[in-house]
């Protein structure tokens, strides 16, 4: 990826999986796993690659994707059988991990940690209709970003804002400058030092999707920080 700098000592190296084992069914069946792919740090969810593959001779070796919007996933496992997962996606620390199907839960919940300087983080940030008022359901949301520069003192972003594509040039591009700098704000309130945020805007020329419905659109509309420096 364009700007894509690994760095090893990056503390964000660490990483988490918050549900070592899987659970089924009893009798030795096929049972569907569920899971969610997220930012460590912001909760975010992530588009990822997952592999599984069985122990200990890996005879079954099937790879699966998180869905992009919500970082869900699915897949079979078999009940009283270990397989190894392996969760990758550009930008994020690689994880693998042994799992074991035994009867009690059906889900695995897996947290992926930034690599470190391009890693771009879409946060979930609403505002009002056509304006830039954050609205207070966001608030959690801005928390934990000001929660994760407070902890890495020396690390800047960029925030960048886009609207759908749709409608005049002009006043998508007017409004998501002001929807980054409405975000800027509610950061340098929170003690976040000015220098270490940038502000741009596209307006509507990025769209992720251009379905004419109102959940492209939704997703459209989106505030992302990208990380710049992380020491």
């Amino acid at each position: 990826m364009k700007g894509f700098l690994i760095n090893l000592n990056f503390i964000f190296a660490l990483l988490l999986i918050s549900a070592p084992v899987i659970y089924g069914q009893p009798g030795g069946k096929w049972v569907n796993l569920f899971g969610k792919v997220t930012n460590e740090t912001l909760n975010s969810p992530i588009s990822a690659k997952i592999t599984l593959e069985s122990l200990p001779d890996g005879a079954d070796n099937r790879i699966f994707y998180s869905n992009e919007e919500t970082g869900d996933f699915k897949f079979k496992v078999k009940e009283n059988s270990k397989y190894k997962v392996k969760v990758e996606s550009e930008g994020y620390i690689t994880i693998d991990r042994e799992i074991e199907a035994i009867f009690g839960m059906d889900s695995l919940m897996i947290k992926l940690m930034p690599t470190g300087s391009g890693t771009v983080l879409r946060l979930n940030i609403n505002f009002g209709q056509n304006s830039a008022e954050i609205l207070e359901e966001s608030f959690s949301e801005l928390d934990r970003l000001v929660a994760m520069l407070i902890e890495y003192p020396k690390m800047e972003i960029q925030l960048e804002g886009h609207t759908d594509f749709r409608g005049s040039q002009s006043a998508n591009l007017r409004l998501s400058e002001e929807r980054v700098i409405a975000v800027k704000k509610y950061l340098t309130d929170h003690d976040i030092e000015s220098p270490r945020l940038q502000t741009k805007a596209f307006g509507g020329t990025l769209p992720v999707r251009r379905e004419n419905t109102e959940e492209a659109k939704l997703m459209n509309r989106r505030v992302e920080a990208r990380i710049l420096k992380t020491d």
